[in-house]
């Protein structure tokens, strides 16, 4: 599972697997909020459990909407939809609806076991849909490691989102609300944030995703400008 089956077969051949290019791709970030704190209040047993508790149901969730799980640093879970498979045309609708069920998760996991006092998890989510490459890096401890503008600003779509929330791009949103004419089933609600000062982008307009509650249709239509580019 470390590696995308392509690449795992190429590697199995001593051959090294070309890079994974795609114009259009989500990624995703998602963080513990208030992580080092929390850590501060456990022991490294107690830490791992909570973060080994955490990640076995993000795992099932990207198994389940058909995510590519990228890796975990310390306790921030990184995917990726639309690279090392073809998914163009729902890509950003299954990151959201993934997003949305790590939330979920979230409030249903404590943050230890041993000390209920600690209550659940709470996380924060941010992605990004554009252009991304995926490649392998290194001779040993090889890995598979993706590049491009989209994932830098996923990462700032997760760093500059409230807690418990999932925040996009406008580009994100735009993909989103083409695809959910598609995938009706699997359609969310889309809620302008407004301009959002992000670290070495300026001012962006960023969205905020919730479940559909039943007027996710009408939402989708207003809440993005007609001039919205899909990437």
């Amino acid at each position: 599972d470390m590696f995308p089956k392509h690449v795992a077969d190429a590697l199995m051949k001593g051959e090294r697997a070309p890079e994974d290019r795609r114009d259009c791709a989500t990624v995703l970030f998602c963080d513990i909020v208030g992580f080092t704190t929390l850590s501060s209040q456990l022991d490294t047993t107690q830490v791992s459990d909570m973060l080994d508790r955490l990640f076995i149901q993000f795992d099932d969730l990207a198994t389940q909407h058909g995510i590519h799980k990228l890796e975990t640093i310390g306790d921030c879970y990184i995917a990726v939809s639309n690279l090392v498979e073809r998914q163009d045309r729902d890509h950003a609708v299954r990151v959201a609806q993934f997003a949305l069920g790590v939330l979920a998760a979230c409030a249903d996991t404590p943050a230890c076991l041993d000390r209920p006092e600690l209550g659940t998890v709470q996380m924060r989510c941010g992605f990004d849909s554009g252009p991304v490459v995926g490649a392998m890096v290194g001779t040993t401890h090889k890995k598979y490691t993706i590049f491009g503008n989209t994932v830098n600003t996923a990462s700032r779509m997760e760093s500059t989102c409230d807690a418990g929330r999932v925040q996009c791009t406008e580009a994100a949103a735009a993909v989103i609300r083409t695809q959910s004419v598609e995938h009706p089933e699997r359609s969310v609600r889309l809620t302008a944030r407004g301009k959002v000062p992000i670290k070495g982008k300026g001012e962006m307009a960023t969205f905020l995703v919730d479940a559909d509650d039943g007027s996710s249709a009408s939402s989708l239509a207003t809440a993005l400008p007609a001039a919205a580019v899909l990437c």
